[in-house]
C-alpha cells in the first residue's frame, strides 16, 4: 500500500512540475554576470566548481587552497587539475550547490555525470555551447525566466528584455573612512560636508533609480553586524559624520559606527518609502567558511518594519537558517516578504519542509519561489529546476493529504513563482 501511495505521490509530483514549469517565472534575486564576460572567458567543466558557493563545500571537505589554485588555472593540464579535484568532489557531489550545477550539465550539456571520462568532453561541450545569444536562449527559452532582478553595487545598464537593476544603497550607509565619502562625490558630481547633504543624495539616488525603473533597492549589513537597527537622534549622528570628515572616525564596526550606520539606515528605508521601492535585505547565511552567524536572524529588523509599514521588505534567503523566525515576522507584518532566492541549493530538503510550513502559515502572496544568486547561467538553469521541484512535491503532499486542490496548488505556485515577485518588484505585463 505504501509503496503505491508513494509512486502516486511521485506521479502527482511530475505533474505539478510540468505544469510549474509552464509557468513563467521572475528570478527575483541574482548575480549573472554579462554575457560579453562569459563570452570572453569560456568555462571548463571544473571552473563552474571555482563560484564561491560550490568551493566553500570544496574547502569544508577539506580541499586546501594550494590544490584549489590548481584544479582551477585553467592553464594546467586538464588530468592534473581532475586528479586534485576529484577526492573531494567525491564527497560534495551530492550538496544542493553541486547538484544545481550538475542539473544544468545533463539538460543543457547532455552530460549526466562528472567523471574522470566525462571531464574532458563536457569542457568541450561547455565551451561550444556559448555564443552571441545564448544567455537568451538558457533563461528566456530553455528556463522559462521573464526577466532577472539582478543585485549590483551600483545602477548599470543591463538588457531590459532580461534583466532588472537590484542597486544597493551600502555604499551610502556603511561608511569606513572619509574616503568612501570622497568617491561618493567624485561619482555623483556632488560636495558633501555634513551628513544633511548625504542624507538629501540618498533621496535624489532613490528618485533617480526609481524613474529610471529599478526592480528595489538592497543592503546587506548583516554580513558584518546584527540587524538590531535603532533609531538615532540626528545631532549625535551628524557629530560622528563631522569626526569622520576630519579623519577622526574609529571605523564602522566601533561603536561611533554604529550609531551612524544605524541613522543611515532609517535613512535609506526613508528615501524607499517616499520613492515607493522595495528593500530587500540579505538576511540569513553567510557566503564563505568560518563566517559568523550574527547578522543571521531576521526577528531585530521588526522595529524597522513598524517605522517604515509602508515599505515592502524583502528577506532575502528567508533569514536561513532562521526561516521559522522569518515566517513570524510575514505572518505578522503585511509589509514583509520571504524570499527562497539561494536557499533551494543551500538545503533542498530544508527549504521544501520550510516551504510546507509557510504555505499553511503564511498567506502566500508573501512567498517569493526562486531567486538564483548564482553567476552561471548554466546553473541559474539548474537551480530553477530544483526550486520547481521542490514546489512540485511539497504541492504534491498537500494535495494527498486533501489540504488543498489541485487548482490552489497551482495558484500558489504562480503567485510564489510569478504574481508576488512581479507585484513586489514593478514588473509590468
Amino acid at each position: 500500500m505504501q509503496k503505491r501511495a508513494d509512486t502516486a505521490g511521485h506521479g502527482l509530483a511530475e505533474e505539478l512540475a510540468s505544469e510549474i514549469a509552464t509557468i513563467p517565472c521572475i528570478n527575483s534575486h541574482s548575480h549573472i554576470c554579462p554575457e560579453a564576460e562569459r563570452l570572453a572567458n569560456p568555462l571548463d567543466a571544473l571552473l563552474f566548481f571555482q563560484h564561491a558557493y560550490p568551493r566553500a563545500d570544496l574547502a569544508s571537505a577539506g580541499m586546501s587552497p594550494t590544490d584549489m589554485e590548481l584544479a582551477f588555472d585553467p592553464e594546467q593540464p586538464l588530468h592534473e587539475r581532475w586528479a586534485v579535484f576529484e577526492p573531494y568532489w567525491r564527497w560534495t557531489r551530492t550538496t544542493g550547490y553541486s547538484q544545481c550545477i550538475l542539473t544544468g550539465f545533463r539538460d543543457l550539456l547532455g552530460f549526466d555525470e562528472l567523471t574522470a571520462d566525462t571531464v574532458g568532453p563536457l569542457s568541450q561541450a561547455a565551451r561550444e555551447f556559448i555564443a552571441p545569444g545564448f544567455y537568451r536562449q538558457v533563461l528566456r527559452h530553455r528556463a522559462g525566466i521573464e526577466v532577472s532582478v539582478v543585485n549590483m553595487e551600483d545602477l548599470v545598464e543591463v538588457d531590459r528584455e532580461l534583466f532588472l537593476p537590484l542597486p544597493r544603497l551600502n555604499r551610502f550607509s556603511m561608511l569606513k573612512s572619509v574616503d568612501q565619502i570622497n568617491a561618493i562625490e567624485r561619482d555623483y558630481g556632488v560636495a558633501i560636508a555634513e551628513l544633511g547633504q548625504l542624507v538629501e543624495l540618498i533621496g535624489k539616488v532613490c528618485r533617480d533609480w526609481k524613474h529610471t525603473g529599478v526592480a528595489g533597492v538592497k543592503m546587506s549589513q548583516s554580513y558584518h553586524r546584527r540587524m538590531d537597527f535603532e533609531q538615532r537622534q540626528q545631532e549625535d549622528a551628524a557629530a560622528v559624520f563631522s569626526r569622520l570628515m576630519m579623519g577622526h572616525y574609529p571605523g564602522l564596526n566601533s561603536e561611533e559606527g554604529r550609531v551612524l550606520e544605524d541613522y543611515l539606515v532609517f535613512e535609506c528605508c526613508r528615501a524607499a518609502s517616499a520613492t515607493d521601492l522595495t528593500v530587500q535585505f540579505h538576511q540569513g547565511i553567510r557566503a564563505g567558511n568560518s563566517a559568523s552567524m550574527e547578522g543571521c536572524s531576521p526577528v531585530p529588523l521588526a522595529p524597522l518594519m513598524r517605522t517604515f509599514p509602508q515599505v515592502r521588505f524583502d528577506l532575502s534567503h528567508a533569514g536561513f537558517p532562521y526561516l521559522r523566525e522569518g515566517a513570524v515576522l510575514a505572518k505578522t507584518f503585511p509589509n514583509v516578504y520571504l524570499n527562497m532566492s539561494w536557499i533551494h541549493i543551500i538545503s533542498p530538503f530544508g527549504s521544501r519542509l520550510d516551504l510546507r510550513e509557510w504555505l499553511e502559515m503564511v498567506p502566500y502572496n508573501k512567498i517569493i519561489a526562486f531567486g538564483d544568486d548564482l553567476q552561471h547561467v548554466e546553473a541559474v538553469y539548474g537551480h530553477l529546476q530544483m526550486a520547481r521541484r521542490n514546489f512540485a512535491e511539497v504541492l504534491a503532499e498537500m494535495i494527498a493529504e486533501n489540504r488543498v486542490s489541485e487548482s490552489v496548488a497551482l495558484d500558489m505556485a504562480r503567485a510564489a513563482f510569478h504574481d508576488n515577485p512581479a507585484r513586489i518588484y514593478g514588473v509590468e505585463g
